[in-house]
């Protein structure tokens, strides 16, 4: 990885691509006493060059980096984008060992083919890292030059004209620094948005490819432009729910192969259980389609990008089964993977999401799935508020008085009890006598629509928001701070239109959830799952189980504290770094929960060792582990 400070110093040229261009260009050449002779494209590039500005940008890769070679120039390429592209173009900088696998694999796949022959396509290319990983490894293999490769073997596509410009610069510049310093090379590198673009109109005797590979563009499906998500509803895979754009490019790539041909993407692994894959996860089965899957769980592949990956390797060829196995970056790079489960396809639920284990894992939970009723039909799951300003809205008073509450934000405020409700994180909570440590106060500009109610009293009617007029007169302390934060509160949605008052929340979910309830975190490294009778207690930045049944709680919550939940979320929750489980509705929903006789249940009450409550679960489940 290139030095932070390398990185800095081009982010400052960022959004002035010709400069970029010279600079990353002009020391590669400086750096490596590359003298071009004829390319018209590199000296193009390297015209009107600063020398002592080039100079400078040199000396600086070669204190902090020490080397300055193709893979260093591809990740600089990559990582300095203007900054308006930052979040809807999707781009990082893949690591050569993992482009490496990608496309060994992708040639293994190709034996009985002629190599000299064969077209391999990236259809989100970039800046052209795969493309040049794909070149070299032709070359090796047919003695073939560059100028011939580039010309015959393989293509590109991608969205952004200044991505393809670079990746006939890295690939111009692969050329060059191996002897071929032509004026021009012919390249197959196309601007177009992959979800509508018609490989047949730019070559008329295209009949698809040997194999396409890359890394797709991540983008969330809220970050998509608005044009894009017109033009994913002519894909199956992405015509239904709120997809991230990554995924419709496994069609787009797999419909423009060859029969037999192979797809290779390393991509973010949610696509196994995400509901917004629901529809890929179908496209596979339907298809039959042969797909391999190698899992780096919650292994960070993308230096600091917090993104969970994995390889994905599918052919056209007919199969019943799906080939998983977990992997690390360590056994890619040392070729040592362990060999791959095959999961019938049968087996796979797609709707609910594809669980991928060993046999006994996946019998395991089958019985934890339906020992009893889901957690989700039993019981009621609800997110937390979402004022989307909490640092506004949420306080930790500093001292109070019979009518004010004190509040430290840059100056001291008064704001009055009568508009204040308890609130806590769940994310931060362990126990339950942490819970009186750990409230805070929530300023809650809401009232029963029901005259005779009281004006906070929840569980019994539709709550409204304040009118403002009543707000100033009735809680004019509370209403002069949040207006002193009107414009932050504003821009809550990016300045888009927005439905809600200024002064309300930015969502409405969860102001009048009201009960008994067991508190539980985003994620976790362990269960934690908090009793509380309060029942006005509000949350935020967690869930809450609810249920107005004290006991029924406890037994609930000594079930999920123990190993058979955590058993259960490690082989079918989302993953993260530091051993960390996502524990949203959608992971812990199908969890069932066993019957009990009252025996039973009075076992787990009591104080009994948690070995022992754990040892008494698995039996009570049936499984092994």
């Amino acid at each position: 990885m290139m030095h932070k400070d390398i990185i800095s110093y081009l982010k400052s040229y960022s959004d002035d691509l010709k400069m970029s261009n010279k600079l990353i260009v002009g020391a590669f050449l400086d750096f490596n006493n590359i003298n071009i002779q004829h390319n018209e494209l590199i000296f193009d590039c390297i015209k009107g060059n600063n020398i002592d500005i080039i100079k400078e940008f040199t000396n600086l890769i070669l204190r902090k980096n020490g080397k300055y070679d193709l893979e260093d120039l591809t990740e600089l390429f990559e990582t300095t984008i203007p900054s308006s592209d930052v979040i809807t173009n999707g781009a990082v900088y893949t690591p050569k060992y993992i482009k490496e696998f990608i496309v060994s694999d992708a040639i293994n796949s190709l034996i009985g083919k002629c190599l000299n022959t064969v077209i391999i396509a990236d259809i989100a290319c970039g800046t052209g890292a795969f493309l040049q990983t794909a070149a070299e490894r032709l070359k090796k293999e047919t003695q073939k030059t560059y100028a011939e490769i580039f010309a015959e073997n393989i293509y590109g596509l991608d969205i952004s004209s200044y991505t393809i410009d670079r990746a006939k610069i890295l690939l111009t510049l692969l050329a060059v620094s191996n002897g071929e310093d032509h004026i021009t090379f012919n390249f197959n590198l196309h601007v177009g948005n992959a979800l509508e673009y018609d490989w047949k109109k730019s070559n008329s005797n295209f009949g698809g490819f040997d194999a396409v590979i890359g890394n797709p563009p991540y983008v969330r499906a809220k970050n998509i432009s608005e044009e894009s998500r017109k033009l994913m509803q002519n894909w199956k895979v992405t015509r239904s729910g709120n997809p991230d754009l990554y995924i419709p490019f496994f069609e787009i790539g797999l419909e423009n192969l060859k029969r037999n041909g192979y797809l290779g993407f390393i991509t973010v692994n949610t696509f196994k259980r995400s509901v917004n894959a629901r529809n890929l996860r179908e496209y596979f089965k339907d298809n039959k389609l042969s797909v391999s899957i190698i899992d780096f769980g919650s292994q960070q592949i993308f230096g600091n990008k917090s993104t969970y990956t994995c390889i994905v390797s599918v052919t056209k060829s007919k199969s019943d089964i799906v080939n998983y196995v977990k992997g690390s970056p360590d056994e890619i790079k040392n070729k040592m993977l362990k060999p791959s489960n095959g999961i019938k396809y049968k087996l796979l639920d797609s709707n609910r999401g594809w669980l991928l284990n060993k046999t006994d894992i996946l019998e395991n939970i089958e019985k934890i799935e339906n020992k009893g009723i889901s957690l989700g039909d039993k019981y009621t799951i609800k997110n937390g508020l979402a004022t989307l300003s909490n640092d506004v809205f949420i306080f930790k008073p500093v001292g109070e008085d019979d009518k004010y509450y004190y509040h430290q934000n840059g100056k001291l405020h008064k704001i009055e009890k009568g508009i204040c409700r308890d609130i806590i994180k769940p994310n931060r909570l362990k126990s339950e006598e942490e819970i009186p440590f750990l409230k805070e106060k929530i300023i809650f500009p809401y009232q029963a629509s029901n005259n005779q109610l009281s004006l906070f009293e929840t569980g019994k009617g539709k709550l409204n928001v304040f009118d403002e007029d009543y707000f100033q007169d009735s809680f004019p302390n509370a209403y002069e701070y949040l207006k002193h934060n009107q414009s932050q509160l504003l821009n809550r949605d990016k300045g888009k239109p927005t439905k809600y008052k200024w002064f309300e929340f930015g969502r409405t979910q969860a102001i009048n959830d009201f009960g008994k309830k067991l508190l539980f975190p985003y994620m976790s490294g362990q269960p934690y799952f908090v009793y509380t009778n309060q029942e006005d207690l509000l949350l935020y930045a967690g869930y809450a189980i609810f249920c107005q049944s004290e006991r029924e709680l406890k037994i609930l919550k000594r079930i999920l504290e123990s190993s058979v939940f955590w058993y259960y979320i490690k082989n079918t929750s989302k993953p993260y770094s530091g051993n960390f489980y996502a524990l949203a509705k959608n992971y812990v929903k199908d969890f069932s929960i066993c019957e009990l006789t009252k025996g039973e249940e009075n076992f787990l009450l009591s104080n009994e060792s948690i070995k022992e409550r754990n040892e008494f679960l698995i039996d009570k489940y049936e499984i092994s582990i």
